[in-house]
């Protein structure tokens, strides 16, 4: 199963993650906040290893 991640409180708009992410999945919104495209997404978390602020978590699936 795919592993989706998103966003949270705490982005400082480093664009660390924006850098790293191997599909360009992750796009910045008017200056202000940082989105992941999950259509685009591979799920493979390197954008979770340099985040320093720690603002982008996996999304846990609903059972």
């Amino acid at each position: 199963m795919k592993r989706i991640f998103t966003v949270k409180g705490g982005c400082v708009l480093c664009l660390n993650c924006v850098y790293q992410c191997p599909v360009r999945a992750i796009s910045i919104i008017e200056d202000v906040s940082v989105v992941i495209d999950a259509g685009k997404c591979l799920g493979c978390g390197s954008c979770v290893e340099v985040c320093q602020m720690e603002a982008i978590i996996e999304k846990k699936e609903k059972e």
